[in-house]
């Protein structure tokens, strides 16, 4: 598989996860019993974490290497992911949502996103960097939207049996 398709795929899940994200991050935390403060303190630090890490690429991403860049955020949103589903207390959530940089935004701003639109001009000639550009944008816009319609399983999983706590934890092993 080409970089560009790689780039594509990973845009796209990202975006499924965010979209995801974005709408269960808040009513998970809600479901747990968390105050309105501590819900926007693990979102806070969620953005903190995010923040941190697009001035890390930005500052050493091509020293660091591009592709081993992705790769850590990859490591580092997965771990974010399993965090959100296994703790329930707020310090810990906040812990997990700054380490993952869990985006309760709902769209990807984040530092893989920088890392790939600065890789992708590289994948194709003059002549093909709009389309490149626009295939990445249609892509993560549809993973958003599906990824949004995704948080609607916690409702079909509740009504099949699962417990409602399992059933937003599962939704996000399936982010991790």
């Amino acid at each position: 598989m080409n970089d560009r398709r790689l780039i594509y795929a990973a845009a796209f899940l990202r975006a499924l996860a965010t979209g995801m994200a974005g709408v269960l991050l808040g009513l998970t935390l809600a479901r747990l019993g968390f105050s309105a403060a501590a819900i926007g303190a693990v979102l806070s630090a969620g953005l903190a974490g995010a923040t941190l890490a697009l001035m890390v690429v930005t500052w050493a991403g091509d020293r660091l290497g591009r592709r081993r860049c992705l790769i850590g955020l990859s490591l580092l949103g997965a771990a974010g992911g399993l965090g959100a589903a296994w703790v329930s207390g707020p310090v810990a959530m906040a812990a997990a949502a700054f380490v993952g940089t869990l985006n309760g935004m709902g769209r990807d701003r984040g530092a893989a996103l920088v890392l790939e639109q600065a890789i992708l001009p590289a994948t194709t000639d003059d002549a093909g960097r709009t389309n490149a550009f626009a295939r990445y944008n249609v892509l993560t816009d549809i993973g958003h939207a599906l990824g949004a319609l995704l948080a609607a399983a916690p409702t079909l999983l509740v009504a099949a049996g699962v417990a409602e706590t399992d059933a937003y934890r599962a939704m996000f092993l399936l982010y991790a």
